[in-house]
């Protein structure tokens, strides 16, 4: 076999093995489970059960972006790691050639038009989330970086989703 093709099926079974350890990877996986089941045969879980999964539900992320922001901010050395012409870079990609590609893929592929397309755009201007930035931090690929992309992200969202709120007339 050829080193590269050996190389790729290493790498793979690596991150495979990771991957089946990881919690996040299970629930992700009953998460995704009891949604089908709950749409196909329309079944409810017990009110208490529902109400307190809907509080964890509203609180988690920002509580997990605000303690997890802080501790990876506070144990780097500078605020912006990958610097700012990077940085810039990046945020470019992100919040004008994401919802241009959003745009174009969609509307072609599935035939999405008006509010879907719209929304469809606007949420591709959002900044990235936690789960990306846990999984660079547990395999090493630069969890820095990707602690500024959230970290600026979340400043430039406001002004960035509200262009596209008003461009697009939602």
């Amino acid at each position: 076999m050829p080193l590269a093709v050996v190389m790729m099926k290493l790498i793979l079974t690596m991150a495979g093995r990771k991957l089946i350890r990881n919690p996040i990877t299970y629930s992700t996986l009953i998460g995704l489970i009891w949604s089908l089941v709950k749409f196909r045969w329309d079944l409810e879980l017990p009110r208490i059960i529902d109400k307190s999964l809907e509080l964890i539900q509203n609180t988690g992320l920002g509580m997990a972006m605000f303690g997890l922001g802080h501790l990876f901010m506070a144990l780097q050395s500078r605020i912006i790691a990958c610097g700012y012409k990077v940085t810039i870079y990046g945020m470019v990609l992100k919040f004008l050639l994401g919802p241009a590609v959003m745009a174009a893929a969609p509307s072609a592929t599935f035939g999405l038009h008006s509010d879907l397309l719209w929304i469809a755009i606007v949420q591709a201007a959002l900044p990235c989330g936690i789960v990306p930035f846990v999984f660079a931090k547990e395999y090493n690929l630069h969890a820095d970086i990707l602690s500024t992309a959230v970290f600026i992200g979340m400043i430039v969202t406001v002004p960035v989703a509200l262009v596209y709120y008003i461009h697009l007339g939602l």
